[in-house]
């Protein structure tokens, strides 16, 4: 019994080297406010990615582009897309039935290495023409393969609110001539650095992974309460496109 039970350790063992998961990875960012990526398992075979999509409204539909694949995020490799379940491929559509009806479907791919940190996960590019129609692929940015996210709202707890504004032109204050020459050349470089280390500020909280998901999660709320008023689909996206509840003018 004691050799057979060694046996099958030896069996198990080798196998056991190949498997990595993580359920609800750290995301940087993504395209699409529908869709999570709630699981990552990479066996001795494949790596396989499950994903969640909730309708924002009954009769949305959803579907997947085959040239679909995995990119290390911190280096050159590529794994193809292989097959997937509970999804149909383009041009078929799922369209579903209810509003906030959800939808888990997996996709595999060829393994990734083992050493592989974080991944992006890329559906298809899109074209300025559908960045303007709000049309949406699944493409996912740094996410991470060993980081999970934080349960719950926790991120709530820290919330920042922003509103990046451009700083006021001395030209538009209605001083004399002499005293607005005298005003631009003093306090040009002044409003030049001020708003220069605002800027810089409003980037570092950009890049926090934890801010970008809180709006994240501020625009789909935005996208429900659109849908749930009676904007169709499509003009919902439209206007979030065009009015965002946080500004970002003054990064631009």
């Amino acid at each position: 019994m004691k050799i057979q039970a060694f046996v099958i350790a030896g069996l198990l063992f080798p196998a056991s080297l190949f498997a990595q998961s993580i359920k609800q990875p750290m995301i940087s960012s993504s395209e699409d406010p529908s869709t999570n990526i709630t699981e990552i398992n990479t066996t001795a075979q494949n790596t396989v990615v499950t994903f969640k999509y909730t309708s924002p409204a009954k009769g949305a539909w959803v579907q997947l582009n085959k040239s679909m694949y995995l990119q290390d995020a911190n280096g050159e490799e590529r794994y193809e897309y292989l097959r997937s379940e509970g999804i149909p491929l383009r041009p078929e559509k799922l369209v579903t039935n209810a509003d906030n009806q959800e939808v888990t479907f997996k996709v595999y791919f060829k393994k990734l290495k083992p050493d592989t940190k974080e991944i992006n996960v890329i559906e298809r590019a899109r074209s300025i023409h559908e960045m303007n129609d709000g049309i949406n692929f699944l493409n996912f940015y740094r996410v991470s393969l060993q980081n999970s996210r934080p349960a719950g709202n926790s991120t709530d707890a820290n919330r920042v609110d922003v509103m990046v504004m451009p700083p006021p032109s001395v030209q538009s204050l209605d001083y004399s001539p002499v005293i607005k020459g005298d005003m631009e050349a003093s306090m040009g470089p002044m409003m030049s650095k001020m708003y220069t280390s605002m800027l810089t500020s409003q980037l570092a909280i950009y890049d926090n992974p934890e801010i970008t998901a809180q709006l994240a999660r501020i625009t789909k709320s935005y996208y429900d309460a659109l849908i749930k008023v009676g904007f169709p689909a499509d003009a919902a996206l439209k206007i979030i496109i065009a009015k965002p509840l946080v500004s970002t003018e003054g990064i631009k």
